[in-house]
């Protein structure tokens, strides 16, 4: 089976209790899929990234990357044209580097952490992407990188049907459906899993392929 976990944003305290819950009912060769968005907005983005690399040695784990780790790897080697990183809650990012190394240094560990992460993951009847796919194309490794990082209403709006499902974050659920934690759109074989932790959400985990849902 295969997990799915929503977008953490530095939410430590969330992201342990759904593992606790998670971890007891994933078996030995279950694979736990990470959307993206690890980092910003919350107090504990380094503390959440220690626990996600302690848990890839003992675990099954695929980490994708999120709008958010692109933004902090641009905005390291000045590549963040006019401060959209700190508009995005990287100020927090920073307070907690600061907090646990003095200053803000991003330990090796840490950048070979961000710079592992993928940009997809394919399974036999699943895409899981952090925002989207662009509905025009068609084949996954013909996407654009920035839709896949950042594209919302052109992908969840569409009304394109794919062919497999689309396991997605970026997009905090209750922007598109007030009904649910989760949106599972069964006529475009779309599911969104981000549920806006720092909105005072819970975080969600997704088990495939009986989509059973596990809260924090």
């Amino acid at each position: 089976m295969f997990y799915f976990i929503g977008d953490i944003h530095g939410y430590l305290d969330k992201l342990t209790v759904l593992m606790d819950k998670l971890l007891c009912q994933a078996a030995g060769n279950d694979t736990i899929v990470f959307l993206g968005d690890y980092i910003d907005r919350g107090k504990f983005s380094s503390e959440v990234v220690d626990y996600l690399i302690s848990l890839s040695k003992k675990t099954r784990t695929v980490f994708l990357k999120g709008n958010h780790e692109d933004m902090l790897l641009k905005y390291l080697f000045g590549k963040d044209d006019g401060g959209i990183y700190m508009f995005n809650g990287g100020d927090a990012t920073i307070s907690s580097y600061k907090k646990n190394f003095g200053s803000f240094s991003i330990p090796d560990r840490h950048l070979d952490f961000f710079n592992s992460l993928l940009p997809y993951f394919e399974g036999d009847d699943f895409i899981a992407v952090h925002a989207g796919l662009d509905p025009k194309i068609n084949n996954i490794e013909a996407q654009d990188w920035d839709a896949i990082l950042w594209i919302r209403d052109r992908f969840f709006r569409s009304n394109k049907r794919w062919s497999k499902t689309v396991i997605f974050g970026h997009t905090p659920t209750f922007y598109i459906c007030r009904d649910s934690l989760i949106y599972d759109d069964g006529e475009k074989n779309i599911i969104g899993i981000d549920t806006g932790v720092y909105y005072g959400r819970p975080l969600v985990g997704l088990r495939w392929p009986d989509k059973k849902i596990f809260t924090s």
